[in-house]
């Protein structure tokens, strides 16, 4: 695997050079034909070389340390792919109005083929190519930075409920305030129709390529994530199956422990089938991080049960609802085991639990609102006849 990696680093070496080189020989193409001076010619040949190195350096030390959001570490050169247009975009709008520029769809989707940081960086530096050829007003490279930002900090959590309704809605919003503050109203006191038509028009162009994009990414990552998710929860699958065998109480534990986090996601808006599986595996102690590796799980997931593994108070809430649940369930199996047929007290037990846990402070670095703190209280208090099944 080491090996591998390996060799997949260098490919992208020499896939940056390969882009450094087309990048580097378009700008010396458009200079000639613009007949562009020798002296600007060549500095926006180093800007624009530099600006890709810059970028090729970033993608890699992301890649090495892990940091590619979604699947994008296992296919670190469709970002490649996505430079490419992006660039071949980036000098075609050397010849457009520069109110008409499509970037704020390429901010987006080179953030989701990499990370926010890299897509950021990448996104500025593409944008960097047009406004340095065309000799522009530094007023656009601003505008469509920012709006940039903005639309892909909005997209950047997909994972979980893709929706792009509202995300896609300001996207276009900030677009249009930032095309009404640096186009329409610094135009002459008679603005011609032009003013107002391409800033319209680069509105229509990006709605439509941000939506064809997000279809693309939604089938290439977040159903491929979801169809991964059919197999490694399916009970009868091997991993889980000798898992059973090995350790029968403590596959029940998890059997029961994802019950729960199914439960709990459903009435609180969030991903079942990530929390499930959590609870499934979360109990295979040094075996792990094989099965992790060998079922591709994806990263959230990973997250979550290596953060799980450490014991320490958790930052995630998904980590705190499949805690709760396992200590639940596992507390309830051993008194159910150690009273026999006594009667227990399930309300008085779950809010003793639980005003222990926030007593030490278990919740206190966690995102877990105080409405789904609530929401889960409520669900463990309410499913007394489910634990008649634990015995």
């Amino acid at each position: 695997m080491e090996r591998n990696r390996r060799n997949k680093t260098i490919l992208l070496i020499l896939t940056e050079l390969g882009i450094m080189a087309l990048g580097g020989g378009c700008v010396l193409l458009i200079g000639l034909i613009r007949h562009t001076e020798p002296d600007r010619l060549l500095s926006n040949l180093v800007m624009t070389v530099a600006g890709l190195a810059v970028i090729g350096f970033q993608l890699r030390q992301e890649y090495v340390k892990g940091k590619l959001d979604y699947n994008n570490e296992k296919y670190p050169f469709r970002f490649w792919l996505c430079v490419c247009i992006g660039l071949a975009i980036a000098f075609a709008c050397v010849f457009l109005p520069a109110a008409g520029w499509p970037f704020l769809t390429i901010f987006v989707m080179l953030a989701l083929f990499s990370n926010l940081g890299t897509g950021i960086l990448a996104s500025s530096v593409l944008l960097m190519i047009p406004v340095i050829i065309s000799g522009v007003s530094m007023n656009y490279f601003v505008m469509y930075l920012i709006s940039g930002c903005f639309a892909a900090a909005l997209f950047q959590h997909l994972e979980i409920d893709f929706t792009i309704g509202l995300p896609l809605t300001m996207s276009i919003l900030c677009l249009l305030v930032c095309e009404t503050a640096n186009v329409i109203l610094l135009a002459n006191a008679r603005p011609e129709l032009e003013v107002f038509l391409v800033p319209a028009a680069n509105i229509i162009v990006n709605s439509i390529m941000l939506v064809g994009g997000l279809r693309l990414f939604s089938s290439m990552v977040i159903y491929q994530y979801r169809v991964n998710y059919l197999e490694i929860n399916d009970t009868e699958n091997p991993t889980l199956v000798k898992f059973k065998e090995e350790s029968r109480e403590d596959y029940f534990i998890s059997i029961h422990a994802a019950h729960f986090c199914d439960l709990i996601c459903k009435a609180i808006g969030m991903d079942e089938n990530m929390l499930k599986c959590a609870a499934l595996y979360h109990r295979m102690g040094d075996e792990l991080p094989k099965v992790m590796v060998r079922k591709h799980f994806p990263p959230k997931l990973k997250e979550i049960l290596m953060e799980y593994g450490t014991e320490k108070p958790p930052k995630n809430k998904e980590t705190a609802i499949l805690a709760c649940s396992d200590k639940v369930v596992s507390s309830i199996t051993r008194m159910l085991r150690e009273n026999g047929d006594k009667p227990i007290d399930y309300t008085a037990f779950i809010d003793d639990m639980f005003k222990k846990l926030v007593n030490e402070g278990y919740f206190w670095q966690c995102d877990l609102s105080m409405k789904e703190y609530k929401a889960m209280h409520k669900i463990f208090r309410e499913e007394k006849l489910y634990y008649d099944f634990l015995r």
